[in-house]
């Protein structure tokens, strides 16, 4: 659901209780005037859902509108939705012109919801004339059962999910491949991060960079892959299984903060030619001494992390590498990347603006 700071302020003198509707309604009706009744989800207001309220007040005098609660609309409709809270989505429709009162209706379905207002008209869409479930069924009995009729506008059909489908598969939206260095950039730099048995209280996300990802991922359509060198597996300080284990307590950290990690690769091993000159000094693990590696500044972590996609580099306008060493800037190279280096962009603003002027988004 959307986050909406002071969610207090959106109220309106006609968004009233049920208990207060069913008052007006009677009122009303033992005055003659028709009451007819919208209920639904209306989430994301469009002109579907607009022309549906006017047509539908065409067939009554006073329209009241109940509005599905957050936890039913999630419950039917699924994760992320609804978009907007129960709240606002009452504040939208109760200030349009053709809805005289609005509801928030705590029930599964219309039906309860029929049973204490006991409108003139259950009002729905056109693609409810011939639709033959057990719910709108029972929606149509309840109606019925309380000397009410059902009716139904003749609107063309417009739903919020098409909506959100095509917003999602057609509209073109930038898509950005961010290569993210973990030690020293995702978090604080602590040397050999796992040597030590107590690792975990020395990870320490980067907040301004933490607030730098969570602005690109709210901005654009991202691919965010971790890419790190391990040596300390080749260096026998820690096994595979530890970085794997510090990489998911990360991935858990970021979860909080909003960020979500599509992938994670590291490389455990050295170059043969880099162990034979340090052998007197290390004594490193000979299953991790390779000819050739996938090492930064290699782009083979990269290509791994978007095989398990289907994408390919070619499939980014853009391509953002974030770190703090030679290997990383090397990377950005190979990938033709902007290149920002963590050490040298502490702040956050001037992070942003070197990724706008970059993105040419002003």
């Amino acid at each position: 659901m959307l986050p909406v700071n002071n969610i207090e302020v959106y109220t309106a003198k006609n968004i009233v209780s049920l208990e207060q509707a069913s008052a007006l309604i009677s009122k009303l009706k033992e005055d003659g005037k028709k009451v007819g009744l919208c209920h639904g989800g209306f989430d994301l207001l469009h002109p579907g859902q607009i022309k549906h309220f006017e047509s539908a007040k065409g067939l009554c005098d006073f329209l009241f509108v109940s509005i599905t609660s957050d936890q039913f609309v999630s419950s039917r409709k699924g994760s992320g939705r609804p978009i907007f809270s129960d709240v606002l989505r009452a504040y939208m429709v109760a200030n349009l012109k053709n809805v005289d009162y609005v509801i928030i209706s705590n029930y599964k379905s219309g039906i309860e919801t029929i049973k204490q207002l006991k409108p003139s008209f259950y009002i729905k869409g056109p693609d409810f004339i011939n639709k033959n479930t057990p719910g709108i069924n029972a929606e149509r009995q309840t109606i019925e059962d309380l000397g009410g009729k059902m009716m139904y506008t003749h609107d063309p059909k417009l739903g919020t999910t098409e909506i959100i489908d095509y917003i999602k598969n057609k509209v073109d939206i930038e898509k950005i491949l961010l290569c993210i260095d973990r030690d020293g950039t995702l978090i604080e730099e602590e040397n050999w991060l796992g040597k030590e048995e107590n690792w975990k209280s020395k990870v320490k996300l980067k907040d301004n960079f933490i607030n730098l990802i969570s602005f690109l991922q709210t901005k654009y359509k991202t691919r965010k892959i971790v890419v790190s060198n391990q040596a300390g597996v080749a260096r026998n300080y820690f096994s595979c299984n530890r970085v794997e284990e510090i990489n998911s307590y990360i991935n858990g950290l970021l979860l909080q903060k909003g960020i979500k990690i599509d992938d994670w690769q590291y490389c455990p091993d050295v170059d043969k030619k880099f162990a034979d000159y340090k052998k007197e000094k290390i004594q490193f693990n000979p299953d991790f001494i390779k000819d050739t590696t996938k090492r930064k500044p290699g782009d083979a972590m990269v290509l791994d992390g978007l095989k398990k996609f289907g994408e390919n580099i070619s499939d980014f306008s853009k391509i953002i590498v974030f770190g703090d060493r030679d290997e990383d800037a090397g990377l950005a190279s190979n990938l033709k990347a902007l290149y920002i280096d963590s050490k040298e962009n502490e702040r956050y603003e001037q992070s942003v603006r070197t990724i706008k002027m970059y993105l040419a988004i002003g």
